[in-house]
């Protein structure tokens, strides 16, 4: 039976591996193409495309790996009904009960990866996509500045100038910075500078070396002048504030610590992932189940639909409990036990009701 194990082991892995590659490769070519647009319009540094791809295939691929197991499973044993292995299997003893426990294994190890994923660092993927364009943004105030040109910076609240700028594009020499705020006018002018960003903040500056600084004095006429050796001007729109996002990108630990539905929408969203790995596992061993006739790809429309409607119907059941339309403790599990419901009677439709009895161990009355 080890050798048998292996075996299906082997055959869903390899399967399951080329349908990831599959649509993997469909979705980071799309955000490939948008995140060439955005550096192509000065809006994303070209350096953080691949962060960004990373990152986005680490938080998708709790969405993505159940459907590429169930589409696994599904191919491969409707290749072994194809090429009669099961038949071959169930004539030396080994039926289908045995082969689902196998599959279900598959399926239960998948699933906690995709726990982890889901619970873990699915949300951390998420929070640095959203710091990294947060950074972006910042960078891009400065980003594509010329020297011997006047730019506008602070949205339009202020003005920069430099006369030229060094070959690595580091260090600035002849800076001249004008900074409106909130009526009180600040005249900057520097022999030397350079950028800098606060890591915590994520606002960007301006460090201006050996210059003066002309400050305006508030209902008086003229300026007061200082000299200084290194001054430091914010140029960045908007500092980012830590924590303002989305709860896709919360930590476990802070849904829990909250009971808001929006909060318990998400948890239960996340705890939904793992859970439905093993019943689309369990669904794609009953679908697969066709006559050498059919081909191994005659249940992939059904299977598809199946797919499509559970996944539709936990989102329904996540926008349902986020807007409290239902109770916390009903929450997204229904769809879960309408799934293995269906599971129960797709099986019963294949294999005789008295026969799945027998396997549950029930007695009929």
């Amino acid at each position: 039976m080890q050798v048998i194990n292996r075996y299906f082991f082997r055959e869903i892995t390899i399967t399951l591996i080329g349908v990831l590659l599959i649509i993997l490769l469909v979705f980071t070519s799309k955000h490939f193409v948008r995140y060439m647009a955005d550096a192509a319009s000065g809006e994303l540094p070209t350096y953080m495309i691949v962060q960004l791809l990373s990152l986005f295939v680490l938080s998708y691929l709790v969405m993505i790996l159940p459907f590429s197991l169930y589409i696994a499973v599904l191919t491969t044993m409707g290749r072994m009904y194809r090429d009669s292995e099961i038949t071959a299997l169930e004539a030396c003893g080994i039926g289908i009960p045995s082969i689902t426990r196998t599959i279900a294994w598959v399926g239960v190890s998948l699933s906690v990866i995709v726990a982890v994923l889901s619970l873990y660092f699915a949300p951390w993927a998420e929070e640095m996509q959203y710091a990294i364009r947060d950074k972006a943004k910042v960078e891009s105030e400065l980003g594509f500045l010329e020297p011997g040109r006047f730019h506008e910076i602070r949205g339009g609240k202020g003005v920069f100038y430099m006369e030229s700028l060094d070959d690595e594009g580091l260090s600035m020499s002849n800076v001249f910075v004008y900074v409106n705020d909130e009526g009180k006018r600040d005249i900057f002018s520097a022999a030397s500078g350079y950028q800098e960003t606060d890591l915590s903040t994520g606002a960007q500056f301006i460090v201006l070396e050996d210059g003066y600084r002309f400050e305006e004095l508030p209902g008086e006429q003229g300026y007061r002048i200082h000299e200084y050796g290194r001054s430091g001007v914010r140029v960045a729109k908007e500092e980012i504030i830590a924590g303002q996002r989305p709860r896709i990108a919360w930590t476990t630990q802070q849904l829990l610590a909250s009971g808001e539905a929006e909060d318990i929408a998400e948890l239960q969203w996340r705890v939904s992932m793992p859970v439905a790995c093993i019943i689309l596992t369990l669904l794609a061993v009953i679908i697969s189940r066709t006559t050498p006739r059919q081909g191994r790809f005659a249940k992939l429309f059904v299977a598809f639909l199946l797919y499509v409607v559970y996944l539709y119907l936990l989102m329904l059941a996540r926008s349902w409990v986020k807007s409290e339309v239902v109770n916390p403790w009903i929450g997204m599990w229904w769809v879960h036990i309408l799934a293995l419901f269906t599971l129960l009677v797709l099986t019963a439709k294949q294999f005789g009701t008295p026969w799945l009895l027998s396997k549950l161990r029930l007695k009929t009355i």
